[in-house]
């Protein structure tokens, strides 16, 4: 046992810990923690994904191991002042008066005084050691009168505060490891919540808190862009029969009970949407942000998830010099600096469990003088969202739009709409032709959209001859549109083609409209519990100040004997430096002048 407490106690072993412990602590701020699996097999490979969860490396701070070095650098440190301390006190208090006069004279800093008859004892000598900040004894020793003073004994005070900061920080790391948690709470507006989560690799934890939290209402506040400048939530601590309101603001964080709690963010807390499945029978759909809607699709099972709701969408106003806004029919909204008003954002998932991204925006938003709905689309096997924007009438809706797309749905109407263009020719054959032409374009158009007129023109000679039949096949088929719908103006009909070529490209298998929504907050909090923190902040301000007192201050002693007609100055510091000299110099002269010339 005795050679065990001797290893803990040298000072090698505790240099060793220290190092091996600075080296899991670097490795715990380099290597991500607590993250799942999967993102360490992604960013180094299987192998050292392994590698790093066999030796805890992915949570050093909750090691085994971690704690072990903890736990021997505390007791290392600890024997460590239990060995030396006593010898430090007492060698603090003492002015080692015993020092013979052989070993003052074998200092590097002494020098002898002959005293004249008439001042055989010195007066002002103590006096003169109080004035600089030295404490004496006066003593009797080698046949002669011994004054021994010091000055700076706080150093050895600072090697005391050094290792009993080390002792309180590894004392709080343990207390920490075990006791301490960080959780995440989510608590929607009118709600209450005792308990949060936290994420710990591939496992999500449930922490219970020694009291309960009601958000009674949550603030959130703006910049002109749209970014969220500051929110505050309102809460209400439940202690009990004890209800304390809170206010929590963003770096204003609140401790009670030993558990502080920061506001971290924000989110939705269920907020109700309504959707319109637009149709022959349009549908009413109701959900939640966050949960799931069960509808039929087609005669198909298929399921909404609801997944966020903007109340507030602000664009850039940067546009190009000469290019124009950058809005189009699948392009991405962005150009516009205003807030173009809330959107809702769900997965579209079909019976085999495919899912398309949707993005709907309630507001009408004008471009280029003209309202259009905007919805955003993504298939399952997209990387980009694409957005369909269909043109609004008169009266904000997208009657219009629907009833050109049944009558192109409809074999009579369309008919009857290409009789209508041949009607104003006089020439039979051509009427016919132009009849046949009308009707093809319009049937080719209703099943592939301008891809069935580019078909068409390539047909007539080369590519120059197919792109001016094309574009005579384009202003035919805006023609024979305008008999379909003849409420539309002739640019209203042209961004209503548009958007119907867009749906097909697209392929969307419904059509959904967002009409209104009741939204409700959630406030996102961090509540910590570290009972260690207190011993770690403790100690490191023990530290600081131990650094501080080896450092800079300086212990320096004096010893002045006098016998006979001799005054012997002696001068020591704990090390040496250039100042040192300059000093005994200083005390030399002093010392001089109140009682005669040194002897050489």
């Amino acid at each position: 046992m005795k050679p065990f407490l001797n290893l803990l106690r040298s000072m090698r072993f505790a240099v060793a810990i220290l190092c091996v412990v600075a080296i899991a602590a670097t490795t715990g701020s380099i290597l991500e923690q607590s993250q799942p699996a999967v993102t360490y097999v992604s960013r180094y490979g299987e192998f050292w994904a392994a590698f790093f969860a066999l030796c805890g490396l992915t949570d050093v701070y909750h090691a085994w191991w971690f704690y072990t070095l903890l736990g021997f650098m505390a007791s290392s440190t600890t024997l460590c002042l239990w060995q030396n301390t006593p010898s430090m006190l007492r060698d603090m208090r003492s002015y080692r008066e015993n020092k013979s006069i052989a070993s003052l004279r074998n200092l590097d800093f002494h020098v002898e005084f002959q005293l004249p008859e008439q001042n055989r004892t010195p007066a002002g000598l103590a006096s003169y050691l109080s004035a600089q900040g030295f404490r004496y004894k006066h003593t009797f020793t080698g046949g002669g009168s011994l004054l021994a003073a010091r000055t700076g004994s706080a150093r050895r005070m600072g090697y005391l505060l050094v290792h009993g900061a080390m002792v309180l920080i590894c004392v709080g790391g343990l207390m920490d490891g075990q006791l301490s948690y960080r959780a995440s709470v989510t608590i929607p507006e009118g709600a209450t919540r005792n308990s949060g989560v936290i994420q710990d690799g591939d496992k999500v934890l449930q922490q219970q808190l020694p009291f309960a939290l009601r958000l009674k209402r949550f603030r959130i506040e703006h910049y002109a862009n749209g970014q969220p400048k500051d929110f505050t939530s309102d809460l209400e601590i439940i202690d009990g029969a004890t209800e304390l309101p809170v206010t929590l603001q963003v770096n204003h964080p609140y401790t009670y009970r030993g558990v502080t709690l920061f506001q971290s963010g924000f989110a939705d807390g269920g907020s109700q949407v309504v959707l319109r499945q637009q149709g022959a029978q349009p549908q009413k759909i109701e959900g939640s942000i966050g949960k799931d809607t069960p509808l039929l699709l087609n005669g198909e099972p298929a399921t909404l998830e609801f997944t966020e709701l903007r109340a507030i969408n602000v664009f850039s106003k940067e546009v190009q010099a000469g290019t124009g806004p950058a809005w189009n029919s699948q392009g991405r909204p962005g150009d516009h600096s205003r807030n173009v008003g809330p959107s809702v954002a769900f997965h579209l998932r079909d019976k085999l469990g495919q899912a398309d991204d949707w993005l709907v925006y309630q507001n009408a938003i004008e471009i280029d003088g003209l309202r259009y709905r905007v919805i955003g689309h993504r298939a399952a096997q997209e990387r980009e969202i694409r957005y369909l924007r269909i043109p609004l009438d008169a009266d904000g809706s997208i009657a219009a739009y629907q009833r050109l797309v049944a009558a192109l749905a409809d074999p009579q109407q369309r008919a009857s709409a290409a009789q209508e263009v041949a009607a104003h020719v006089g020439d039979a054959r051509l009427a016919a032709t132009l009849n046949a032409t009308s009707a093809a374009l319009l049937e080719g158009f209703q099943r592939q959209g301008y891809r069935a007129l580019i078909a068409l023109s390539a047909q007539h000679g080369d590519q120059a001859e197919a792109a001016k039949v094309a574009q005579l096949y384009e202003q035919l088929l805006e023609r024979s549109a305008a008999a379909l719908a003849q409420d539309l103006d002739p640019r209203l009909l042209h961004e209503a083609l548009n958007a119907y070529d867009d749906a097909l490209a697209m392929q969307l298998p419904a059509l959904f409209t967002f009409e209104s929504f009741n939204q409700v907050n959630a406030t996102g909090l961090q509540a910590t519990h570290a009972p260690g923190a207190p011993l770690v902040y403790l100690g490191c301000a023990l530290l600081a100040l131990g650094v501080m007192a080896m450092y800079f201050v300086r212990e320096r002693r004096i010893w002045l004997h006098c016998a006979g007609d001799t005054l012997l100055l002696a001068f020591a510091a704990n090390r040496n430096s250039p100042a040192l000299r300059a000093e005994f110099d200083r005390h030399t002269d002093a010392i001089a002048q109140l009682v005669c010339t040194p002897t050489p």
